[in-house]
């Protein structure tokens, strides 16, 4: 059963970008898109780039590598069909991102 997990101040994630960490070893990516929260598995399926330092952009994280991007609210790939990335359940509470693993 997934728990939540304190993994950042959600001031040390700027608007339209990312963070990269580890989480109980998983590698995520926290990504801020107008102040709404996500958390994905950080690494790109196509080359392994680490999503954390990619950017936003309409709704999507943007693989800093090869430019894949992912829809945010559902991780699916709108790059290349059927690939996709998992999402995790994240919420702000007090300043902090919660993540559940």
């Amino acid at each position: 059963m997934a728990r939540f997990v304190a993994v950042c101040k959600a001031a040390d994630v700027a608007e339209g970008k990312g963070r990269s960490c580890f989480v109980e070893g998983l590698p995520l990516a926290i990504l801020n898109d107008g102040g709404k929260f996500y958390a994905v598995l950080g690494r790109c399926p196509h080359a392994g780039g680490p999503l954390g330092r990619g950017w936003i952009e309409d709704g999507e994280v943007v693989c800093p590598l090869h430019q894949w991007r992912f829809k945010l609210d559902s991780g699916r790939c709108t790059t290349v069909r059927g690939m996709g990335v998992h999402r995790f359940p994240c919420e702000v509470r007090d300043g902090e991102v919660w993540v559940a693993v």
